[in-house]
Formats: C-alpha cells, sequence, structure tokens
C-alpha cells in the first residue's frame, strides 16, 4: 500500500511539473493521474471502466481548476 501512495504521489507530482508548462498545473496533474489510473483499470480488459475513470478523475481536475481560478479573480488575488 505504501508504494501505491509513492507511486501515485510521484505521477502527480509528475503531472505538476508537466503543468508548469501549461499554466494550468493542477488540471495537467489530474489528467496524468487519470491517464495513468485508466492504464492500471485497462489491465483488467475492461476498457469502459477505464475511460470512466480517466474522465472522472480529469473532469474533476479541470472543474477544481476553473473554480480556483474564479475564487482567484472574484478575491482579486
Amino acid at each position: 500500500m505504501t508504494v501505491g501512495i509513492v507511486v501515485f504521489g510521484l505521477v502527480f507530482l509528475a503531472g505538476l511539473a508537466i503543468g508548469t508548462k501549461t499554466r494550468r498545473p493542477l488540471a495537467t496533474a489530474c489528467v496524468v493521474v487519470g491517464a495513468f489510473c485508466a492504464l492500471l483499470v485497462i489491465q483488467t480488459n475492461d476498457p469502459f471502466v477505464a475511460f470512466a475513470a480517466f474522465a472522472l478523475i480529469a473532469l474533476t481536475g479541470l472543474v477544481v481548476d476553473s473554480v480556483r481560478e474564479t475564487v482567484g479573480l472574484l478575491l482579486g488575488r
């Protein structure tokens, strides 16, 4: 379990590193983690579940990033 937490943490940090180039680090990190989860799930030969996992994680990241940006604009940051 500890190895899984470390691996997902490293994947998330890699996504944040890639996201610094796109100026949306949280959304990019969630897309990278979603793709990693989809790769793990697709090994069970269930592509629809893999796509659903990717879509849920990626869309959650996009929504959280949008909310963060909107709150920042409202607070003047």
